[in-house]
């Protein structure tokens, strides 16, 4: 019987040690942390994975608060650019809780969380976007793009609220989706128009300076080109000249008379042609010459 009575014994204090155990500690798993209560009034957060203890209820309450990652996505929200155009925008925030103590006292829930973001995204999304044109968003001119320009703005515009308000963590802020309404489409597909036209236009511009360098290129080689023609062409004919005067110097230094008589017969050639009549004198140029030669 006593050792009946000593199992027991040893049961229900078993029990008892482990209803106050269930009842003052407190685990705290990774990637959470817990948010002690005392009477409804926070006293400590426990942030370090382990075991933790507490008083039991209802003198002390353990919250526990998801400490991870987590991503939300907006609704799609119209709302218009600085140059007047409406645009359909979706973003998408990466969070996570960095303050549990105000994450408690401004959300209460995990749930609520999201409702604060949404409304805190779509003000500085109106905000921001009212900021910058449609180019800056849509384009077919990388240089006009300013996306990620906008997200950091997004990103400054809502970070220092949701850690303040809410004890949030916004790490990063993401542009999901843009559409246009029915009533924008023409205009945006005209403004792609015109900055194609704006590339097509400066393409010729640049091609035809390049055309015109060439052809400038050209000219001048090809009036150096001509000039060396012209210079060798001179030197050739004075080379020419100087030999058949100094032929002509030679044929007169070996027969003077007979010089002379080709000079006269190539001077009547010059002066006459097939048509021409002349009626000459014998004693005169050239047949002076034949007479006057001494025959054998």
């Amino acid at each position: 019987m006593s050792m009946q009575r000593w199992l027991r014994a040893a049961l229900g204090i078993g029990a008892l040690l482990a209803m106050v155990l269930s009842a003052t500690a407190v685990v705290v798993r990774e990637g959470t942390a817990v948010l002690i209560t005392r009477f409804g009034e926070p006293t400590r957060t426990a942030t370090t994975a382990g075991l933790h203890w507490k008083f039991p209820w209802p003198i002390d309450e353990a919250i526990t608060v998801d400490m991870r990652r987590r991503v939300y996505e907006t609704g799609q929200t119209e709302m218009l650019t600085h140059d007047k155009k409406n645009v359909i925008a979706r973003t998408f925030v990466i969070w996570r809780v960095d303050d549990p103590l105000a994450f408690v006292q401004a959300v209460g829930v995990d749930r609520g969380a999201e409702g604060k973001l949404d409304g805190l995204l779509t003000n500085a999304a109106i905000s921001t976007l009212g900021g910058h044109d449609l180019s800056a968003l849509v384009s077919t001119n990388p240089q006009n793009l300013q996306v990620g320009r906008i997200e950091t703005e997004l990103l400054a515009a809502t970070a220092p609220l949701a850690a303040t308000s809410y004890g949030v963590r916004i790490e990063q802020v993401r542009i999901q989706r843009l559409a246009l309404p029915a009533d924008n489409v023409a205009a945006v597909f005209d403004q792609m128009r015109a900055e194609r036209r704006q590339f097509a236009a400066r393409f010729e511009a640049e091609g035809a300076l390049a055309a015109g360098r060439i052809r400038s290129e050209a000219d001048l080689r090809a009036a150096r080109i001509r000039a060396r023609g012209a210079e060798e062409t001179a030197r050739i004919k004075g080379e020419t000249a100087a030999q058949v005067a100094r032929t002509y110097a030679d044929a007169h230094k070996l027969d003077p008379e007979l010089y002379r008589f080709t000079r006269s017969l190539e001077s009547l050639v010059k002066m006459t042609n097939g048509q021409t009549s002349m009626i000459l004198r014998t004693d005169a140029e050239p047949f002076s010459f034949l007479q006057s030669r001494d025959r054998p």
